[in-house]
């Protein structure tokens, strides 16, 4: 465990190498001298770079998925030239910026020597802790202070990547959008008939097989989609707080807009989704779901839907991923 002292521990430190200095034996051996130099190069090139927060938690629990919405957004950056800047975004007062409150704290720091770092201008605990940066600060709950722990990891940690199943397996239901609103003329009352009920998709692989849509009276439409298993991006996506590495056992429910998603390690498909929509008839061939870009359906008979969905990848190229679903 690395503890990182804030600037509170400043004057015992100058002591400390004070002392140190006037040690004759350690000025008089070139290879001590050299070890100190190369823990400072280590400790740095552990510290500098960019930082994601991925867990909080107040008095050794996770805090809410409401206040983590905000939180999970919050990074810490150090540069080579000793400067730091850590912001944390906190929930608002503005229901129209649901996170408008920033905290920034800035300032330089030092690599004393191996794993000892000194913070200037930072008023929390400071730890390093194998691959984690965790910070300790104090909150007040009604007359009571408690201990908040927020842990961040580097932006570049694997547990950050894209799960290998995002690119082709889940469709993005979450984000509303102002869609396609205009008023819609076509008759659809024949297509509706022909496609209400279940409709199960074509494919072999493992929970895929399993996902499922559904067109129900009122215009109303189930959209159940499986993973065989999840990771800490999906963890964030749904704000879900939980401690690093990743625990081996998770078990978590979440409401999310029109959707309601479980975390479930011991289970066969450990992430199920299930989104409730409204869909639109479009023409004969063609249904929409109203408010939701990138997503329709297209009906090529009686018994197949081709579900079409296009969406812009991490490079900021569109992709287009095409899925049939056979009527049961």
């Amino acid at each position: 465990m690395i503890r990182i002292k804030t600037h509170k521990s400043i004057l015992c430190i100058l002591f400390s190498l004070t002392l140190f200095s006037c040690d004759s034996d350690n000025d008089s051996n070139p290879e001590n001298n050299e070890q100190v130099s190369q823990e400072v190069i280590v400790t740095k090139e552990k510290l500098v770079g960019n930082w994601k927060l991925v867990s909080s938690t107040i008095d050794n629990k996770n805090v809410s998925p409401s206040e983590f919405e905000c939180l999970k957004n919050s990074t810490a950056t150090f540069n080579q030239d000793d400067t730091y800047e850590v912001t944390f975004l906190k929930l608002g007062s503005n229901s129209t910026n649901l996170c408008s409150r920033t905290v920034t704290q800035s300032g330089t720091y030092t690599v004393v020597g191996l794993n000892n770092v000194t913070f200037f201008n930072f008023d929390s605990e400071i730890e390093l802790i194998d691959d984690t940066l965790q910070i300790t600060s104090k909150v007040t709950n009604g007359n009571e202070q408690q201990d908040q722990i927020d842990i961040f990891i580097r932006s570049d940690n694997s547990e950050l990547g894209e799960n290998p199943e995002d690119e082709t397996d889940d469709v993005e239901t979450d984000n509303q959008t102002d869609g396609d609103n205009e008023d819609n003329t076509f008759d659809g009352t024949e297509v509706i008939q022909t496609i209400l009920g279940k409709w199960k998709i074509d494919s072999d692989r493992d929970c895929l097989q399993k996902n499922t849509i559904e067109f129900k009276p009122q215009s109303v439409f189930e959209f159940i989609q499986h993973k065989k298993t999840f990771n800490r991006r999906d963890l964030l996506d749904y704000n879900v707080s939980v401690s690093y590495p990743l625990p081996e056992s998770i078990n978590a429910t979440i409401i999310k807009g029109n959707s309601t998603v479980v975390f479930d390690t011991s289970a066969e498909c450990q992430f199920i989704k299930t989104s409730t929509l409204e869909y639109v008839v479009k023409d004969e061939k063609t249904i929409v779901l109203k408010n939701i870009s990138g997503l329709k359906l297209l009906l090529e008979d009686n018994t197949t839907i081709k579900l079409i969905y296009t969406f812009t990848d991490s490079n900021t190229n569109e992709q287009v991923r095409e899925f049939v679903y056979k009527k049961l």
